[in-house]
């Protein structure tokens, strides 16, 4: 498991990734309400791996879109990239959209 003593809220705990940015960038909102602030690196990673979330500004002007658009590319539970991606639910909403076309 990795040290996430210095990192978001947002991150899971096996992504590896560091952070990029403030860790109040927005805040991620699951379906049921739950709340985690964080990176939009991290954050974006959340809101692609959750269904039904929304994104909400924080401390960084422009954050809450960028992090939209970049969970959209994003594949759900980005840090098991060596895992097959064979099923809607794994792949991004990008890809899902570029399949039904």
């Amino acid at each position: 498991m990795t040290d996430t003593t210095d990192r978001c809220i947002a991150s899971h705990p096996e992504d590896p990734t560091p952070c990029v940015g403030p860790h109040d960038a927005v805040t991620v909102l699951d379906a049921h309400g739950n709340a985690a602030t964080g990176c939009e690196w991290h954050a974006a990673r959340l809101l692609a791996s959750l269904d039904g979330a929304r994104v909400e500004p924080g401390t960084v002007v422009g954050a809450a879109t960028r992090v939209f658009a970049q969970a959209d590319v994003t594949r759900p539970f980005a840090w098991l990239d060596n895992a097959p991606r064979t099923k809607p639910s794994q792949r991004s909403n990008a890809e899902n959209r570029a399949a039904r076309e």
